[in-house]
């Protein structure tokens, strides 16, 4: 109950005041009293409304579509049995697309089989804020950082995440946007970006691990050999070991803390999905090094 406790009388009034000024401050008084009183009572209703609010339930296995305020969707895959709280990749489209066209990316079918919590939100008008590219997201400055820690968070209260385990990748203006991701934030474990360039700054990324997956005959983005060097440096990395296998070169540099910076690029692969191309680089490769990594 919300009780007034402030009474006026003429004494509020100066003794000298003729009655048209008395009037007109006990009127400014009383504007003032009633103000007071429907901020309380406004305020004391959103308190009821937030206290009886009911949680979400949690996801069970199975395809789910959440809304997230604004009107955009995350598509979440929780496997069929969790042991314990899982890990959870986030899978970022390319542009144009959405998160069904991201579902193909190949980590799908490795959700059940592998026991980790797959996330695919979808960007604005098929699009992410990575800096520079691209589209409406990035003509619109949309706070795509914040709309996605809103997805990591949103998933984390209807799942069992183990926060020491959550990883991005995505193609493309996806690979971007978790570069972005890591530039800016300290959710992830380990990030993947492929065919993607560093779009916006990131002079001291929070450590974590990063492959890069790129291909030599990228003519959409070109390889960027710089992309992942400020992870070097705050991952305290030793100079990398070099290798190839057939038409897949692979840098390797081990960091602190058992992090690892690793860059893998393909010969005669232009923009695309290695797997998708066959070139023998596949998405259980990027999650045996996204399971190799959790944060610590």
């Amino acid at each position: 109950m919300i009780r007034l406790t402030r009474t006026f009388s003429v004494s509020d009034c100066c003794v000298h005041a003729d009655a048209g000024e008395c009037s007109s401050v006990m009127r400014a008084n009383l504007r003032a009293v009633a103000a007071a009183l429907m901020i309380l009572l406004f305020g004391g209703l959103l308190a009821g409304c937030s206290a009886h609010a009911p949680a979400e339930p949690p996801l069970k296995a199975g395809i789910h579509a959440v809304a997230m305020k604004g009107g955009r969707l995350v598509t979440v895959h929780v496997p069929a049995h969790l042991a314990g709280p899982a890990p959870l990749v986030l899978v970022l489209h390319e542009f144009p697309g959405s998160g069904a066209l991201a579902m193909g990316y190949g980590f799908d079918p490795l959700v059940d089989a592998d026991g980790f919590v797959a996330a695919y939100p979808d960007g604005l008008d098929g699009s992410w804020n990575a800096g520079g590219c691209c589209g409406d997201a990035a003509d619109n400055d949309t706070n795509d950082v914040a709309f996605l820690t809103s997805v990591v968070k949103r998933v984390e209260a209807r799942t069992q995440i183990d926060p020491k385990r959550v990883y991005v990748t995505g193609f493309s203006n996806g690979a971007m946007m978790a570069y972005r991701l890591g530039c800016e934030t300290d959710l992830f474990a380990a990030i993947a970006p492929i065919a993607g360039d560093v779009e916006s700054g990131c002079d001291h990324p929070a450590a974590a691990s990063v492959l890069h997956v790129h291909g030599l005959a990228d003519s959409t983005v070109a390889f960027d050999s710089g992309s992942e060097a400020p992870w070097r440096k705050s991952d305290d990395c030793d100079p990398p070991n070099v290798t190839q296998s057939g038409g897949v070169h692979r840098s390797i540099a081990a960091c602190a803390h058992g992090r690892t910076v690793e860059v893998v690029t393909i010969d005669g692969m232009d923009h695309e999905i290695p797997w998708v191309a066959a070139k023998g680089f596949g998405a259980p490769d990027i999650w045996a090094f996204f399971a190799a990594h959790p944060r610590r």
